[in-house]
């Protein structure tokens, strides 16, 4: 079994050979731009993790990996815009660099190329393979558009906010590991075990992620820190913290949040304070580590040795340490 590391070079090495050149140059320079900005690549990492579990050649899913590689940047482009973020791993995002509707397009660009890749498999697992990649990526439309309604809602339950996020972010860690598992030949059964694995293992990324955008630094996370606060993102934190808060503190949450004109270090200064008096820091390290539990419980039902889901297993744990 290859390791983490190793499925990470393999699948560096292949997304370099391809050649997403062409005319015009303003499409194509920066579809190039997003891939150079790197990253750990979990998603195409745990499909071609699955697909080496059950059939031993982690090669034979690349195509695959590319795709999602390729979906989960287009994901990215979007999401930018709609959340006005400035930066991307720490460079300007593409519509900062370029510009929105270039960013549109560039988007639009990568969602058809990876289908190109997507197809490129066993006859019969064409039809299988479109058919939950299709899934997936209404599930994130889904995911996003609760999203953005939550940024008008004050009535929001941490259950709300978890179905968002089970949508928008953890269905596409369950789908690259469920497709990996189908392109190795796993049962039905097996492959199931491994989508919920990456349901919830992609459920406490998020919970993490938003931890890191209020308690991260710049140079660590890669994107604007508090950038979350500044734009009034019902995350876990902002949710916890209103349903844990007495009527004062509730009263303050919503009023920084309210869109009214203030100081941003200030609003950000404000929010954190609350958070820390109210301990929201180890109320979200906990809520990780329960999902990150459900997720093992996922993995030991996986009719493979405890050998070979090692790896899965301990990438599950990193993530509650990642970028700290």
């Amino acid at each position: 079994m290859r390791t983490i590391k190793d499925l990470q070079s393999l699948f560096n090495d292949a997304l370099q050979e391809q050649q997403f050149k062409g005319t015009p140059t303003e499409l194509y320079e920066p579809f190039t731009y997003i891939l150079s900005l790197g990253g750990k690549r979990m998603r195409p990492v745990m499909l071609l993790h699955a697909c080496e579990m059950f059939c031993g050649e982690s090669i034979k899913a690349l195509p695959q990996a590319i795709a999602i590689e390729l979906f989960h940047n287009f994901t990215l482009i979007h999401d930018d815009i709609m959340d006005r973020a400035p930066l991307r791993r720490g460079l300007p995002a593409v519509h900062k660099k370029y510009n929105s509707t270039v960013a549109i397009l560039v988007g639009d660009a990568m969602l058809l190329t990876a289908y190109k890749y997507l197809v490129k498999c066993d006859p019969q697992l064409v039809s299988p393979l479109i058919n939950l990649f299709n899934d997936c990526g209404i599930k994130i439309c889904e995911g996003q558009q609760l999203d953005m309604n939550f940024e008008k809602s004050n009535t929001l339950e941490i259950g709300d906010y978890l179905g968002m996020v089970e949508l928008k972010t953890a269905y596409l860690f369950a789908t690259a590991l469920q497709m990996g598992a189908i392109i190795g030949g796993a049962s039905e059964s097996d492959a199931s075990h491994l989508f919920n694995f990456g349901k919830y293992i992609g459920i406490s990324f998020q919970i993490k992620d938003d931890w890191l955008d209020s308690f991260g630094t710049v140079e660590r996370i890669g994107k604007q820190s508090g950038g979350d606060i500044l734009r009034n993102k019902k995350t876990f934190l902002f949710i916890k913290a209103l349903s844990i808060s007495d009527d004062l503190t509730k009263g303050q949450l919503k009023s920084w949040f309210s869109g009214e004109q203030v100081n941003d270090e200030e609003k950000v200064s404000a929010i954190l304070k609350i958070y820390s008096r109210l301990g929201i820091d180890e109320v979200s390290r906990s809520e990780m580590e329960s999902n990150v539990a459900i997720a093992l419980q996922h993995l030991s039902r996986v009719s493979l040795t405890e050998s070979q889901k090692k790896s899965l297993a301990e990438l599950a744990k990193d993530l509650l340490v990642r970028n700290e």
